[in-house]
């Protein structure tokens, strides 16, 4: 049996999670493992100025590159 991870965005709704895109590699029925952990609201690149360290920008730079 072969594990993987991804991370996806989900909503909460009539007690059920449902997944916003389509889940890749997983079988219709598969159980499958989960962490919940709640999403904070997306905030704009304004508030958020200032709050990196110079080494966390420039990683944070070469993730959006790739």
């Amino acid at each position: 049996m072969v594990s993987t991870a991804q991370t996806i965005e989900a909503v909460y709704e009539d007690n059920v999670l449902k997944p916003l895109k389509p889940l890749k590699g997983i079988m219709e029925h598969e159980n499958v493992l989960v962490i919940v952990r709640s999403h904070p609201a997306k905030k704009s690149l304004r508030e958020i100025k200032g709050t990196l360290s110079h080494k966390e920008a420039e990683e944070m730079q070469e993730y959006v590159r790739t």
